[in-house]
C-alpha cells in the first residue's frame, strides 16, 4: 500500500512539474493573433490617426521585411529621416499632397555616403497617384521603394522595388505560420501525453485506494480540456 501511495505521489509531482512546464508555453498560444500580420497596431483604435502612428507602421512594416531593426527616430532633427535601421532608412509622410522628385532628393542625400542601404519612401494614399511621375522615374532610377498606405493600414508597394522589398513580408509571414503550426503540434503532443499519464494516475489510485484519485481525476479533466484547446486554437481554425 504504502509503495502504491509513493509510486502515485511521483507520478503526481512529475505531472504537476510538466503541466506547470505546458502551461506557461502555451500561454503564448492561446493569447491569440494572426501569426502573419503586415500590421502593426500600435495606435488604439487601429487605425493611423497622426504622424506617429504612420512612422510607427512604417518602422513595423519594415521589420516585417527583413530590416530587423528599425525603429522611429523620434521628435527631433532626424535629418530628413523617420524610419532607421543598420541596412535601411526611411521617410515617411501623413496627410501630405502627392510627393515630387525633391522630396525623394532629400530622402537620397540624407542617406549620407553608405549608398548599401536600402531607401523607402513611404505616403498616403489619398488619389490614385500619390507619387508624381517624375518622383516615380527618380525612384526607379535609384533603387528607392515607393510605398503607399490607407488610414486602415493596407500598404500598396508603388514601384518594382516596392514590390521586392514587400516580398520580404511574405518571408517572414510564412516562417511565422510554420513556427506555429510546429508549436501547435508540440502543444497537442505534450497534453496527449499529459492526459495518458492522469488516465494512468487515475487507475493506480483506485487500485490502491489511495485518497490522491480525486485529484487524478480532476487532472485528467484538465488534461482533456488541454487537447481541446489545443486543437481548437491550431492554426487556420477561426
Amino acid at each position: 500500500m504504502e509503495s502504491e501511495t509513493g509510486l502515485g505521489r511521483f507520478c503526481g509531482v512529475c505531472w504537476g512539474g510538466v503541466l506547470i512546464w505546458c502551461c506557461l508555453g502555451a500561454v503564448g498560444g492561446y493569447s491569440g493573433g494572426n501569426p502573419g500580420g503586415w500590421t502593426d497596431m500600435g495606435s488604439r483604435s487601429g487605425y493611423i490617426t497622426c504622424p506617429e502612428d504612420a512612422e510607427h507602421f512604417a518602422a513595423a512594416l519594415m521589420r516585417d521585411m527583413g530590416f530587423v531593426d528599425a525603429i522611429v527616430t523620434g521628435a527631433g532633427p532626424d535629418g530628413g529621416l523617420d524610419v532607421v535601421a543598420r541596412r535601411a532608412v526611411a521617410q515617411v509622410k501623413w496627410m501630405h499632397a502627392r510627393v515630387g522628385r525633391p522630396d525623394l532628393q532629400r530622402l537620397y542625400g540624407a542617406r549620407g555616403s553608405d549608398h548599401s542601404k536600402s531607401l523607402l519612401f513611404f505616403t498616403e494614399l489619398f488619389s490614385e497617384s500619390p507619387y508624381t511621375p517624375q518622383a516615380v522615374d527618380y525612384a526607379n532610377a535609384h533603387g528607392i521603394g515607393l510605398f503607399a498606405y490607407t488610414s486602415d493600414r493596407n500598404l500598396f508597394p508603388q514601384n518594382q522595388h516596392a514590390v521586392d522589398f514587400a516580398a520580404g513580408i511574405d518571408l517572414v509571414c510564412a516562417a511565422r505560420m510554420k513556427r506555429a503550426v510546429r508549436m501547435a503540434v508540440v502543444r497537442q503532443v505534450v497534453w496527449s501525453i499529459l492526459l495518458f499519464c492522469s488516465f494512468c494516475g487515475v487507475l493506480i489510485t483506485a487500485v490502491g485506494g489511495d485518497p490522491a484519485v480525486r485529484g487524478w481525476l480532476v487532472a485528467t479533466v484538465l488534461c482533456a480540456s488541454g487537447v481541446a484547446l489545443a486543437w481548437f486554437y491550431r492554426p487556420g481554425v477561426k
